[in-house]
């Protein structure tokens, strides 16, 4: 029985709808949903270090945190307007994504990970490399939403 549902969110279109199945599915067995947002970190190419001014990276990395809390935010407030009886916690954390999901996942026991197929990133094809990632590494089931 699914009792521990994490979603993973980006704010792409794909993990709207995996927040969507989420709920649906945690209103039909009663799971607890925690909303899960990763800021990656920011790389460049060595060589735009000396174009750059000192605070720009870390200028960078805070305009991406920001937007990246502020999606969470989104999907917190969307859940309690749709789903005001369910139980839904949020989780923010910095890093690469598919380690931050599956470390999450394992450390705190979830029955289930809900993710988009695709996500910000824009790659084409139909499986994005950090859901690919996601289902090679993890030891809980992983749905792909499209």
């Amino acid at each position: 029985m699914v009792k521990k549902i994490l979603v993973a969110l980006d704010g792409s279109k794909a993990s709207n709808n995996a927040l969507n199945f989420a709920l649906e599915l945690a209103g039909m067995t009663s799971a607890h949903i925690e909303l899960l947002t990763i800021v990656p970190p920011v790389f460049l190419p060595s060589y735009s270090i000396y174009v750059l001014k000192s605070d720009a990276l870390s200028e960078c990395a805070k305009e991406l945190e920001i937007s990246f809390r502020g999606v969470l935010s989104k999907a917190q407030e969307d859940v309690r307007k749709r789903k005001p009886t369910l139980k839904v916690s949020t989780r923010f954390e910095k890093g690469e994504p598919s380690e931050k999901i599956v470390e999450v996942a394992e450390r705190n026991g979830f029955d289930l990970i809900i993710m988009g197929s695709r996500g910000s990133g824009g790659r084409v094809s139909a499986l994005g490399s950090v859901s690919s990632r996601v289902i090679d590494k993890s030891s809980c089931p992983v749905l792909i939403v499209k």
